[in-house]
């Protein structure tokens, strides 16, 4: 199984899921940045000069506003968990060959699981990004994103929406 993964996209079944699944990340990422975005604005509304000010980096009196930390991660991890609610029912509807696989009580038990790792992923990466490098929030963000959709795909491919996990448990993730 070393390299069964990557063999798997000269078919077309695993291209067709591959651009599904970006389709499908991008509207949770849209779902995730737009909460980030209303919960930032919500906490600092008085520094923002309107709603656009949390992405353009717009303020009232035009100096930069930093938000503190624990409010940037607490807007990531709410963005994060209304993603994934997304994400998880678009992929078990529309993405996987097999969605109907990952519709049990074991398969979204693993598609939470795994998605807990992917926010440990996102938050500890935005913590890197923002708080110790001084990146930008929204470029951090991103970058983070992407790393962790290449996680989400292969994860959820592999371990979750997949046919073979109904006849062959021996290679499975057990809960």
């Amino acid at each position: 199984m070393k390299f069964e993964f990557f063999k798997a996209f000269k078919n077309k079944q695993t291209t067709l899921e591959l651009l599904k699944s970006i389709g499908v990340g991008l509207l949770s990422n849209a779902v995730d940045f737009l909460l980030t975005a209303v919960f930032l604005y919500a906490y600092g509304h008085e520094h923002y000069a309107g709603f656009w000010g949390v992405f353009s980096g717009a303020t009232v009196d035009g100096l930069p506003y930093e938000p503190y930390l624990s409010v940037y991660i607490t807007a990531t991890v709410i963005g994060f968990i209304s993603a994934v609610a997304v994400n998880y029912i678009l992929s078990s509807i529309f993405v996987f060959k097999y969605g109907n696989v990952g519709k049990t009580k074991r398969g979204f038990l693993k598609f939470l699981l795994f998605s807990a790792i992917g926010l440990g992923i996102t938050s500890l990466g935005s913590w890197i990004g923002y708080d110790v490098i001084g990146g930008n929030i929204w470029i951090v963000k991103l970058i983070v994103q992407l790393i962790v959709f290449v996680y989400n795909f292969i994860t959820r491919r592999l371990f979750i929406f997949n046919v073979k996990l109904i006849r062959d448990d021996e290679n499975t993730i057990n809960l």
